[in-house]
């Protein structure tokens, strides 16, 4: 196991067979010895000493903090964001991937592809089907610490790169949230209907659901968190609500058909280092199939750059960049609808 991989997996509490009977201490100081011995040094007690071994040795500290990235877009923790798992198909060319979709004819194409600033938005007609790639950009954050907290030991290397391991988490979740969200936006109006509420005629609500269904060929779900879900349940008369309908609500917060139409709970979820929610409670997605539509493409590998000199970081900072590709679009066979609720 590299010692990428060791400090990736200690952060994520995934601890080595080898370190099974480690307190959290202890388990930290083996890491930290092991990063001495990459560097060939005791420890960081003598601080000109540490200076000099991680500038001889740039090249394999690098490699770790390449390896725990690399970690990260396979394994990270944004693989179980609740939007990510709902709405995105993740493919990683280093695992084998391809960055190649397949969409069927006789459909209209959504498509919404982020390019860093700005979106590239599109829609087309397809009459027979066809095969798209996601285009790849490049991604990059920073960090740093003082080499002399570094040195006394004050803060540690791990906690440096668990914190590249979040950052890298956060832009993931962020880029495929955004690219979603712009796509939806030019969706035509015929597929969306907004402030509903418990005046809002039901008939309205199931012409978009109609709508939905006769331009993908399928029957529609709908999508939302237990609160969204339980707002729209209040659109219904009470009146027409059965004793069954009412232990339902009362059981799952939410009745689990709305006028024939399938309800699906999304899991609600806190976005990265915020007691935020991910996914809205006034919007219902309505989907049709089980298509993610929201591509992201992962090139898999990093490439690590230090900043230290005295020019560029006059405060005596030590800062990595560490560069990925990665591609991000809205490549689906079809066109969802929004229920935005008041």
């Amino acid at each position: 196991m590299g010692l990428g991989k060791l400090i990736y997996d200690s952060a994520k509490n995934r601890v080595p067979m080898e370190y099974a009977e480690y307190s959290v201490a202890d388990r930290e100081n083996a890491i930290r010895d092991k990063f001495f011995e990459v560097l060939g040094v005791e420890g960081y007690e003598d601080k000109k000493a540490f200076r000099k071994a991680l500038r001889r040795h740039k090249i394999e500290t690098y490699e770790i903090i390449e390896e725990v990235v690399e970690n990260v877009l396979a394994n990270g923790d944004y693989l179980r964001d609740a939007f990510v798992q709902q709405f995105v198909e993740v493919r990683n060319l280093a695992l084998g991937d391809e960055n190649r979709f397949y969409i069927k004819g006789e459909v209209a194409l959504q498509v919404a592809e982020f390019s860093g600033s700005h979106f590239d938005l599109k829609r087309q007609r397809l009459d027979v089907g066809d095969h798209f790639f996601v285009t790849m950009k490049d991604y990059g954050i920073k960090v740093y610490e003082y080499a002399e907290r570094i040195a006394a030991g004050r803060v540690d290397f791990a906690a440096i790169v668990n914190e590249i391991a979040k950052a890298v988490d956060r832009k993931m979740i962020d880029v495929a949230e955004a690219t979603f969200v712009k796509a939806i936006e030019k969706t035509p109006d015929a597929f969306k209907i907004a402030g509903v509420q418990n005046s809002t005629p039901v008939e309205d609500i199931l012409e978009v659901v109609q709508h939905v269904e006769a331009a993908n060929g399928q029957a529609p779900v709908l999508l939302g968190t237990r609160v969204a879900l339980r707002k729209l349940n209040g659109v219904k008369d009470v009146a027409m609500i059965s004793s069954n309908m009412k232990d339902q609500l009362n059981e799952m917060g939410m009745i689990p058909v709305f006028e024939g139409v399938q309800c699906i709970e999304l899991k609600q979820g806190h976005k990265l280092g915020t007691f935020e929610f991910v996914m809205p409670d006034d919007k219902i997605y309505v989907l049709a199939g089980d298509q993610k539509p929201v591509k992201i493409v992962l090139e898999g590998e990093t490439e690590t750059k230090e900043i230290s000199d005295g020019t560029t970081n006059p405060d005596g900072t030590q800062e990595q960049v560490i560069r990925y590709k990665m591609g991000a679009a809205v490549i689906y066979g079809g066109v969802i609808g929004l229920i935005s609720l008041a």
